[in-house]
């Protein structure tokens, strides 16, 4: 899916072959999780200490396996496109329980955000209402093993389009 001369194209995955912008983009998700915590009713305690250095360290885990080269195979190697990238990063941020609360829309965001830095937006009816939510139900059953990965890959490619830079 690469253009000529070496561009990427708007569906390429991302690569982050740098142990600094892996830490910083956890942090940042460690951010947006506190902050969607703080307008839903979510259940959480603070996370400090052990605590934070553990929930920080697995979720570099998973950006890593995401982002960056891993035994000489590049994500663009690993992933067909952008959506195959965000649809493994949602899975396992969702599945692995990273959070006490709010795993799933923590990963619909990352998803989103992720599709977005390639100029790409996905339309979606965010319905607050968890059971009237489309991508919820689609995490909820990606979580409980009824749709796959993959599923949810193409039903983000469906329903994207590229937007401008």
């Amino acid at each position: 899916m690469s253009t000529t001369m070496g561009q990427p194209s708007s569906f390429d995955p991302l690569v982050f072959d740098d142990e600094e912008a892996i830490e910083a983009l956890a942090s940042s998700v460690v951010q947006l999780h506190e902050g969607l915590l703080a307008f839903g009713k979510c259940y959480t305690t603070c996370m400090t200490g052990d605590r934070a250095t553990l929930i920080h360290g697995r979720i570099e885990s998973v950006l890593s396996n995401a982002f960056c080269t891993i035994f000489g195979q590049s994500p663009i190697d690993r992933f067909s496109d952008i959506f195959d990238q965000a649809s493994y990063i949602a899975e396992h941020m969702a599945k692995d329980h990273i959070f006490e609360d709010g795993n799933k829309r923590t990963s619909l965001v990352i998803a989103f955000a992720i599709i977005r830095v390639r100029n790409v937006s996905v339309d979606f009816s965010d319905n607050p209402n968890p059971e009237d939510n489309p991508y919820y139900e689609w995490i909820q059953d990606l979580v409980s093993g009824k749709r796959t990965r993959e599923e949810l890959a193409s039903e983000l490619r469906r329903n994207s389009r590229p937007t401008r830079p």
